[in-house]
């Protein structure tokens, strides 16, 4: 990808991230591929909502090393995906409100719920272990608990989603944070029942 166009890719969803109520304060990080070897990552300590695209830092994914400054403290486990799944173009972790208060509450985010759900994020959404941000214990617990799925929680975190470049990935995160508040409206009032097995089959294979 063309390096000025990745930077105000990540720019432009970052600030839809913060106006859109999926991260608040410094919280959250966003990073996408560039080649084979590096990423751009949203920089550490900052308004997502506020960033340029001239504050992304390049990280080299074989040996760490970053470039223009001091890249966001959960790199670790960015990095780990990328060189994990090769089909990853871009990775999203925020806090929106509701996945947040399911990955609290340690609750299953249950996709199924609606067809959306099914074909944005799959028949599963994980819920992955929790450890110290920042730390190599947090990048392996994502690595191993992602898998092959694309959209996650983590536990007494947020909320994690991945995808072919950051519009994808930006989109999987909204709609999680979508799911996540119908399931938690809807428990309150009353029981919800997942779509049939085979919808989910039939839903899952478009997926």
């Amino acid at each position: 990808m063309d390096e000025g166009r990745g930077r105000r890719d990540l720019a432009e969803m970052a600030r839809l991230s913060y106006e859109r109520r999926l991260t608040f304060g410094s919280g959250g990080n966003l990073s996408l591929r560039l080649d084979e070897r590096t990423i751009l990552i949203t920089p550490s300590g900052t308004i997502k909502g506020l960033l340029s695209p001239e504050q992304m830092i390049r990280v080299d994914l074989q040996t760490g090393r970053a470039e223009g400054g001091r890249p966001s403290m959960e790199t670790p486990f960015h990095t780990g995906l990328y060189r994990a799944r090769p089909d990853v173009g871009a990775v999203v972790h925020l806090h929106p409100p509701s996945c947040t208060t399911m990955a609290l509450l340690d609750r299953e985010l249950r996709p199924a719920i609606t067809p959306e759900g099914v074909l944005v994020l799959g028949p599963k959404v994980p819920m992955i272990g929790y450890a110290t941000p920042g730390s190599a214990e947090l990048a392996n617990n994502v690595v191993a608990g992602l898998g092959k799925d694309n959209a996650a929680l983590l536990r007494s975190h947020g909320a994690l989603a991945v995808g072919r470049d950051i519009m994808e990935a930006f989109s999987r995160m909204e709609t999680m944070e979508y799911i996540a508040f119908l399931q938690l409206r809807c428990e309150e009032l009353g029981n919800i029942p997942d779509l049939p097995p085979e919808e989910v089959a039939r839903m899952a294979s478009k997926h």
